[in-house]
């Protein structure tokens, strides 16, 4: 049995809620994983990835990696930091932790990756998934993309790499796709049919089918569609056309509708990439944290929450920017500039990198050089020489 080791919010698998089961593609999960190594699940924002390979591997009782790709993987030592983080669950009595990108590996990268692969597939047990989300996040020029193409050759039989993307895989996948190593799952496949609609719509409202067909319809089968419309009141139902338009309109209907606190609450955790309950009490002085992010999660508001000593939620990236585009209207420059330093602050022990992000846009360039300063000697020994950088 895998012991247990604490994980970063990054490592961790979301945590759904009442998730409708999508068994139309539950069974293209199941052909792939049954004859390929790879799949590649790619769709828009909102359009329900996340939701459908955490509930399938929820539903097949999956275990594996849940590892949240973002711009600093770019770093192929930090990515290789972290995914050795997240074996270390998996990790028996006696094995060594896996190996760090120092510099004495840069000059064969390739032979470090495959070796770094397959002793990584080799601790993970039969029928496991490694799971990359938000795939897109590293650009698709960046040598990231070549050695996760690499990866999949080292998938052995039984276990399966997925990745959720807002882009086509890139072309260093060429090869994968024409050998049929890798399986796709795009967004034609990802829209809604009106069944499924019909399912989520009759967990959450008591609507007539017709009404529900009118709602699939206008979202055009976007899954972040239907949940704004079905959230909306009646008689803005058919107020706006078309999907490019549905996520402002009626994320700003749910805003302005909110309690002046609750909307400040919202504006200031968007700041944060990841929201702990006492980390946004401290920085909003809202003792209500908890039930206001634990209702947006139950109630699918583009709001995902991961289990752990202290769960951690973090918004759907649409809703983040929406957030954060509103913050520039509740704001004057300098409380900008003062919230985004207190919640730097508040992230300096946990989430360091965030916490120099936040720094740098409030301009408080002394706490910056400070933070890169003590995270030096750590980054350089990860050989994480470019993240310094």
């Amino acid at each position: 049995m895998p012991k247990r080791v604490p994980q970063l919010a990054k490592l961790t698998r979301p945590r759904l809620h009442k998730a409708a089961a999508r068994e139309r593609l539950f069974a293209k999960l199941d052909e792939a994983r049954e004859h390929r190594p790879a799949i590649c699940v790619v769709g828009p924002p909102g359009a329900g990835k996340t939701t459908l390979v955490a509930s399938w591997l929820d539903a097949r009782g999956i275990k594996g990696i849940w590892y949240q790709v973002d711009p600093g993987d770019a770093d192929l030592a930090t990515f290789f930091y972290y995914l050795g983080e997240a074996a270390k669950p998996f990790t028996r009595k006696g094995q060594r932790p896996l190996p760090l990108l120092t510099p004495e590996y840069l000059q064969d990268l390739e032979g470090f990756s495959r070796r770094f692969f397959r002793e990584l597939f080799s601790r993970l047990p039969q029928g496991a998934a490694l799971v990359l989300d938000n795939y897109q996040e590293v650009l698709p020029e960046k040598r990231f993309h070549q050695q996760i193409s690499r990866a999949v050759d080292e998938v052995p039989e039984g276990l399966m790499l997925i990745a959720l993307s807002r882009r086509a895989p890139p072309e260093c996948y060429a090869r994968l796709i024409a050998n049929d190593n890798l399986g796709i799952i795009d967004w034609d496949a990802l829209k809604l049919t009106l069944e499924e609609a019909r399912n989520i719509a009759n967990e959450r409202t008591q609507l007539s089918q017709s009404e529900v067909g009118q709602l699939h319809e206008r979202s055009g089968g976007w899954a972040a569609g239907l949940t704004l419309l079905l959230e909306s009141p009646n008689r803005e139902r058919n107020a706006v056309a078309g999907v490019d338009k549905i996520f402002d309109y009626f994320a700003s209907q749910i805003f302005d509708r909110a309690p002046i606190a609750i909307q400040r609450f919202l504006v200031t955790t968007a700041f944060l990439p990841r929201v702990t309950v006492p980390v946004a009490e401290a920085l909003t002085g809202y003792l209500r944290a908890g039930e206001i992010l634990d209702d947006l999660y139950r109630r699918h508001l583009f709001t995902h929450r991961r289990p752990g000593d202290v769960p951690t939620y973090q918004y759907h990236a649409l809703f983040q920017q929406f957030l954060r585009s509103r913050a520039l209207r509740c704001f004057e420059t300098e409380e900008l500039r003062r919230l985004k330093t207190e919640a730097a602050t508040l992230l300096e022990e946990e989430q360091p990198e965030a916490a120099l992000d936040l720094y740098c846009e409030a301009i408080a360039w002394d706490d910056a050089a400070r933070i890169i300063l003590a995270m030096a000697p750590k980054l350089i020994a990860q050989g994480r020489w470019q993240t310094l950088q």
